[in-house]
């Protein structure tokens, strides 16, 4: 190399540099762009403080109207104002209200039961996956429907709602999501009707603490609640026993069948049948083990560490393409599972797909879609079963037949 092209490609790459470290500087700016960590900001900006992060320490807020949490004998809310209240406990009347402003009321229930995990089906059935905070989406597929009417009451009568896991984190409405489900719960026990919480893989997250894809605003409230060093430990509090969402989600089943269908919020791995297990028997052992974060560090307990791992009910993307541990299922292997579980299909989230759609000439079904934003958007989409049709529906009020035929 000549010594007067050295200068000049030493200019070039101090210019490139520059560049995209400004272009960069931008993006995080102007976007969702910070590169973090849990805990560290590498590179990002602080709305509230109005300036430009590096290498420090994450700062998180509290953002408007959530709550509530009911810890022992207390109530906490955050006000409109980001103000932490602690309230006592009616448990008759119990006031939730969403970012958006909508309001509702339910009573405590007066026991938290675990449900079966075998339901005979001679209704309308609505299946919706992956809603993740997002209350919108929830209410206008629940609305659209006549799930639920104008005043988010419960109008489907004997109607199943089944909802197919991961309705915490990454949205900013996790606690009047999962209050509005509580609602509804004891509303359709009433009139006939049934609400089935499917356990996924980001309850399980929440469960053990792991706030890793929950917002800003609820690593602060915990902050502000918790006296541990750890903030894993304060996370576990929104959702550990002596919480009352945490006693109610601690309850719930991770597969049930509902007709001849089964249910789970990822899928079911060919070697489950290794392990001869029921699924009253699956949904015990997890309960068991629900506190254990067995998917890096699985224990002697071998049936645990498969049923919490990697391909666990919570986990498993095989039923829906090859993936970094497994190949995809095959239609032997699949219809194997089906044979011992007297099943005719398989009903999934967990594993995002552009719609609503069948696989493996309808034994499975998969649900899990990127949700709207908008009350009615059309991008919120769900599963109908009314007799032996099934359809594909969404929150414009949509209604496109599967071509399945139910026997």
């Amino acid at each position: 190399m000549t010594k007067s092209k050295a200068p000049k490609i030493l200019r070039y790459s101090i210019f490139s540099l520059l560049a995209f470290f400004f272009i960069l500087v931008i993006l995080v700016r102007f976007t969702d762009g910070t590169i973090s960590s849990d805990q560290k900001v590498l590179l990002g900006y602080d709305e509230k403080a109005g300036r430009f992060q590096f290498f420090e320490d994450r700062v998180f807020y509290l953002n408007g109207v959530d709550g509530p949490y009911i810890l022992g004998d207390s109530l906490i809310r955050i006000n409109a104002e980001n103000e932490l209240l602690t309230e006592s406990i009616n448990p008759d009347s119990i006031w939730v209200e969403s970012s958006s402003g909508i309001q509702f009321q339910l009573p405590l229930h007066e026991r938290i039961e675990i449900p079966a995990d075998h339901y005979s089906l001679n209704t309308r059935l609505l299946a919706i996956s992956d809603i993740e905070g997002n209350f919108e989406a929830l209410q206008g597929l629940l609305q659209a429907h006549s799930v639920i009417d104008q005043d988010l009451n419960w109008s489907f009568g004997d109607g199943h709602l089944v909802l197919v896991g991961d309705f915490v984190d990454r949205g900013i409405d996790v606690a009047a999501v999962l209050w509005l489900i509580y609602k509804l719960e004891a509303e359709a026990l009433a009139q006939g009707g049934q609400v089935h919480f499917i356990l996924g893989n980001h309850e399980i997250l929440n469960l053990q603490g792991n706030f890793h894809y929950a917002k800003g605003k609820y690593k602060k409230l915990v902050s502000l609640i918790g006296d541990e060093d750890d903030p894993q430990d304060n996370n576990r509090l929104l959702y550990s026993p002596q919480s009352h969402l945490g006693q109610w989600l601690r309850s719930k089943n991770c597969i049930e069948k509902i007709g001849n269908q089964l249910f789970v919020h990822a899928g079911l791995s060919p070697d489950i049948l290794k392990y001869n297990l029921s699924l009253s028997e699956i949904n015990d052992l997890v309960r068991q083990n629900l506190d254990l974060d067995l998917y890096k560090k699985p224990n002697s307990d071998s049936i645990a560490s498969f049923l919490m791992g990697i391909q666990s009910p919570f986990w498993y993307r095989g039923l829906v393409r090859d993936y970094k541990y497994y190949s995809k299922i095959s239609s032997n292997e699949l219809s194997t599972i089906l044979g011992y579980y007297k099943a005719d299909r398989i009903i999934i989230g967990h594993s995002v797909v552009p719609e609503v759609s069948t696989d493996f000439e309808g034994q499975v079904i998969r649900i899990d879609v990127k949700h709207g934003k908008r009350l009615n958007s059309s991008q919120s989409q769900g599963l109908l079963i009314e007799g032996n049709r099934t359809y594909k529906i969404d929150a414009s009020g949509a209604k496109q037949s599967l071509l399945i035929t139910s026997p």
